[in-house]
């Protein structure tokens, strides 16, 4: 996780390891991540359960979440009994949270597979290299004073020339909080942007 300063977290499904991705890439006030948190007895119909929670994320202003990670097809089941039965471990597993000090989310697939948002996300991330030479950067800043507040990669490019790859320097500049890229379109080199 880069936002935790290149911290190792584990992923046990790609659906995980997208939601990691997602929250690392566009999540700026996240402080900590525990991977498979303790686990908390959770009330089911009278029927007293262990849960494991996926994720505890804790945030700048001390909020602290549990979070779950599964499909949709996981939460409904086919059989309507079945899907009942998940909405009140859900509920249960919201309670316990709260008990425990905690908010809960439950995230699938139709939160984190949301495009452009993970395609974007997973631009961003690669192109988040820890050991580079921070001249690109510094030249990208100095040209973003003489842009408009909204732009674009193609004018920074047209600043900084044919040395540094705008484009790369504003996926890094968004990452750093200098510019904020136009989410709602896949990220490319036409990508439009406000300075923040």
């Amino acid at each position: 996780m880069m936002c935790l300063g290149r911290k190792l977290i584990g992923a046990r499904s790609l659906l995980a390891l997208d939601f990691l991705t997602v929250i690392d890439a566009f999540t700026r006030d996240i402080t900590s991540i525990v991977d498979q948190p303790a686990a908390l007895t959770v009330n089911v119909r009278g029927v007293a359960e262990e849960w494991k929670p996926d994720y505890a994320i804790a945030h700048k202003d001390g909020r602290r979440d549990l979070v779950m990670v599964r499909t949709v097809k996981w939460l409904m089941k086919r059989d309507p009994d079945h899907g009942a039965w998940m909405r009140d471990l859900v509920d249960a597993m919201t309670q316990a949270a709260k008990r425990a000090g905690y908010g809960f989310r439950l995230v699938t697939e139709e939160q984190i597979r949301v495009q452009p948002r993970l395609a974007n996300a997973k631009m961003l991330r690669r192109h988040l290299v820890p050991y580079r030479s921070p001249d690109g950067e510094i030249a990208a800043i100095d040209s973003l004073a003489d842009l408009p507040k909204e732009s674009s990669v193609a004018e920074l490019q047209a600043r900084l020339g044919e040395r540094f790859d705008a484009f790369v320097l504003a996926l890094q500049l968004d990452w750093l909080g200098h510019l904020r890229i136009d989410r709602r379109v896949p990220f490319g080199r036409m990508s439009s942007f406000v300075k923040t």
